[in-house]
């Protein structure tokens, strides 16, 4: 059986790792959306593609959608999609805390994506934290302190322009304030209670997917002037006690962790390590002398990880879902 996989916003710098991605998969034919970029032409492994227009989505066949586009492109053809049968995968935050719409990490929750049409894909920075939180959920989180070092790449392609080009005052495409050798200590809206939307995403998120309500978090994030990989330091209380040989053993035999936790000989997480992998690296492990806590420091690449392969692991399983049915 072939499958019709579409992929809308698919020139943007996570629909590049997501077309990647599901080009290799067998039986499937890719169709690429993007209005930005409708009419420009894609080289996929066996054929050239041409990019169509968003609006050509209400008319296609096609059995799945991979949107990795903004959330008004999602709020607009999700629905007319879902109502149609078509299974829609949204890299957006619209539709993340629907209490009816699954947000799936699949090596935490997959199963709860079983029957929906609409699954949520989360926030770069919460999948690789939760990740690491999961490996760890034996031991009872009771709170989460949690501190990102976002790169310019979460903010898209101008974004990766104003790094690169040094962009200053008069001349930023995506940016308040040059990035270039400078750190930006707010990531999306600010709101009313001073917290910024993109930690409300990682305090919420993180709740849903690890279905912790109670879970106490604390949520900062700041953007970094690198190209890719996201940095998350953590302080995660623990109601169990602290035992990092038992937290390392934990983390050593969890799937999509690799452990690199020798501070003394340098071997640690960075984000020249992780590039273009679909692991979260984990070091820096460290007792809380002030409290029954942890601190931890995880990296990961934000398009792939931490985007476009968590996307494809929840196609993946959709796709054995349908095919068990049949």
């Amino acid at each position: 059986m072939i499958y019709s996989i579409a992929i809308v916003g698919a020139t943007g710098l996570v629909g590049e790792k997501m077309t990647a991605l599901a080009d290799g998969l067998p039986n499937v034919r890719l169709r690429l959306f993007a209005n930005s970029s409708a009419g420009k032409k894609i080289r996929l492994k066996n054929r050239t593609a041409t990019v169509e227009p968003c609006e050509n989505l209400l008319s296609a066949k096609i059995d799945y959608a991979l949107f990795m586009a903004p959330d008004e492109v999602a709020a607009e053809f999700v629905p007319p999609l879902i109502k149609r049968g078509v299974v829609c995968i949204d890299n957006s935050s619209h539709f993340r805390l629907r209490k009816d719409v699954p947000l799936v990490v699949p090596c935490i929750n997959g199963e709860t994506a079983k029957g929906h049409n609409l699954i949520a894909n989360p926030n770069c920075s919460t999948i690789q934290t939760v990740i690491v939180i999961n490996a760890l959920k034996s031991l009872c989180p009771t709170k989460m302190v949690a501190v990102t070092y976002q790169s310019v790449s979460g903010a898209g392609a101008e974004a990766l322009s104003d790094l690169n080009e040094k962009h200053c005052y008069g001349k930023l495409a995506a940016f308040r304030h040059p990035i270039y050798d400078n750190l930006i200590p707010a990531i999306g809206q600010i709101r009313p209670d001073g917290f910024t939307s993109e930690e409300r995403k990682l305090s919420d998120e993180s709740r849903k997917i690890l279905d912790l309500p109670k879970l106490a978090v604390n949520a900062f994030c700041a953007r970094i002037p690198i190209s890719v990989c996201h940095g998350v330091f953590v302080n995660l209380h623990l109601k169990e006690r602290v035992n990092l040989e038992h937290i390392a053993d934990l983390l050593k035999s969890a799937p999509n962790i690799i452990l690199l936790n020798d501070a003394e000989c340098g071997l640690y997480p960075m984000p020249i390590l992780f590039r273009n992998t679909g692991y979260v690296g984990v070091g820096r492990l460290v007792k809380d002398s002030t409290a029954n806590a942890i601190n931890f420091f995880c990296v990961a690449d934000n398009l792939l990880r931490g985007a476009a392969y968590n996307a494809y692991e929840i196609l993946l399983y959709k796709i054995k879902e349908r095919e068990t049915c049949l």
